[in-house]
């Protein structure tokens, strides 16, 4: 005779999933974050918290919360991969540096300040800088 029958123990089981999936559709149905990132940043900084890109330098934010990467007159493409790498805006310079040369674009890389989102990647910057929209 068994004790626990193995068909009892996978409806319970799935029971159990349902019954908390429907629960979690419940209590986030409508759910918005009550703040944007510009306002968590703007609090963060009364705060006192420290952002790595106030410092100035080459790279500072926005606002809204984007970062404004500025680019010098005479700067190689494989400076600025690496800068950007080193900042955390792209995940690697060799992607970045393979893109500019598939595309033939070395030497297009204008200078001046790029508005770059948190959505923006490695494609979409080399687009901004090199002014190939």
């Amino acid at each position: 005779m068994k004790l626990i029958d193995s068909k009892s123990v996978l409806l319970g089981l799935g029971i159990g999933i349902i019954i908390t999936s429907l629960l979690g559709l419940i209590f986030f149905a409508g759910y918005e974050p009550k703040l944007s990132d510009a306002q968590i940043i703007s609090l963060a900084r009364k705060l006192g918290m420290v952002d790595q890109y106030e410092s100035g330098g080459n790279i500072r934010r926005n606002e809204d919360g984007s970062l404004i990467f500025t680019i010098y007159e005479g700067e190689d493409y494989t400076e600025i991969s690496k800068r950007l790498y080193d900042a955390g805006i792209i995940e690697s310079s060799i992607e970045f540096d393979i893109m500019i040369k598939k595309e033939k674009l070395e030497e297009a890389i204008k200078p001046g300040e790029y508005s770059i989102r948190y959505s923006d990647d490695t494609k979409s910057i080399i687009k901004k800088i090199t002014g190939t929209q």
